[in-house]
């Protein structure tokens, strides 16, 4: 069995050490989605990470573009928060990080081909028809949606 040449073992440390810092990293976007603000500059700077590397390194660890990742999280927080809560549509969007209801709107639509209210009509309570009607971007976006 051949031994890993020095270059090749400081490119595993290096690895590991990224993968350890976007595991530890994961649950403080979680935590952050509600924020407005909440963008990639910040989990960027929480990595200590430059904002291109750690973005670079972000995609190649998860697969998705760090934007994206947390766009979609807010989406699925918000899909999940529509179907199974009463709360008001503008208070999902604020929970969720989008600063108008107009933008949370348009963003959800873009996702799931309707708009929140009638994704909350169509799909209340029902975690069947939820499942369902989430299966095209839960399948694209797997390991993020839920």
């Amino acid at each position: 069995m051949a031994h890993a040449t020095s270059d090749q073992q400081i490119e595993m440390v290096n690895n590991k050490i990224i993968s350890n810092v976007i595991k530890d990293i994961l649950p403080w976007i979680e935590e952050n989605l509600y924020d407005e603000c909440f963008r990639v500059k910040a989990v960027s700077h929480r990595s200590g990470y430059s904002r291109w590397h750690f973005q670079r390194v972000f995609r190649e660890q998860t697969g998705y573009n760090l934007a994206t990742y947390i766009r979609v999280r807010r989406i699925a927080r918000a899909a999940h928060s529509i179907a199974f809560t009463d709360k008001d549509l503008k208070d999902v969007a604020c929970e969720n990080g989008f600063t108008s209801q107009q933008n949370f709107s348009r963003t959800f639509k873009k996702y799931f081909d309707k708009t929140p209210s009638r994704f909350r009509k169509e799909c209340s309570g029902q975690e069947d028809i939820f499942y369902r009607i989430s299966g095209k971007i839960c399948k694209e976006y797997e390991g993020v949606f839920f």
